[in-house]
């Protein structure tokens, strides 16, 4: 499952997009039958409230639910997907020199009437989180559904991309982005690659 040369996956144009804008997508990313478990994993884990940073939940800010990828008793497939990307990881390292030493994602769940307002993944003061992704799990997601992921692109230009099943959209963490209010329940994997170690 989830075996990915990402040398071949990403394009000359993608690693120039991410040099120059921050940011790039893959569509068609996995398999279908690997991208298939993610969505059937997605919907039968249990979900916890999401918090900010310093502990807050403020569905104001953000409505989403999280379960984190953490081992594979829980999520099994998770797992294999956090490996893939950890790979991912490794070819970042050897093309943009990143400092990345691991990844940690967790799958989100967004109910109708809910988003998460303009933010950046790394707290003030803060850099360890180097790449941003999120990977999505609904299919035949229309224009009327909502849910769309804005970024504040390295040119200051926004761009509005949809959150089409099994697209991958991997950015500079420090981007500014935010997820609008989506109108149909909308299941996702937030991904990070890191550059500091797991402190026990």
């Amino acid at each position: 499952m989830f075996q990915i040369d990402w040398q071949q996956k990403i394009s000359e144009n993608d690693l120039n997009n991410f040099d120059n804008l921050g940011f790039f997508v893959i569509d068609n990313c996995f398999e279908k039958n690997d991208f298939y478990q993610l969505q059937q994993e997605s919907g039968l884990i249990a979900y916890q409230q999401a918090h900010l940073t310093h502990g807050e939940r403020l569905t104001a800010i953000r409505g989403d639910s999280t379960r984190w990828i953490e081992n594979t008793h829980d999520c099994p497939v998770g797992m294999q997907y956090l490996a893939s990307i950890e790979n991912l990881g490794r070819f970042f390292n050897y093309v943009f020199f990143a400092g990345i030493k691991r990844c940690e994602a967790h799958y989100a769940r967004y109910p109708v009437g809910f988003g998460y307002q303009w933010h950046i993944d790394n707290p003030v003061g803060r850099d360890e989180r180097v790449i941003s992704a999120v990977f999505y799990l609904n299919e035949n997601w229309g224009e009327n559904n909502g849910g769309e992921i804005l970024l504040i692109d390295k040119q200051n230009i926004e761009q509005k991309l949809q959150p089409q099943g099994n697209r991958l959209v991997v950015f500079d963490s420090n981007l500014r982005h935010q997820v609008e209010i989506t109108h149909r329940e909308r299941f996702s994997i937030a991904t990070w690659f890191r550059r500091d170690e797991i402190v026990f």
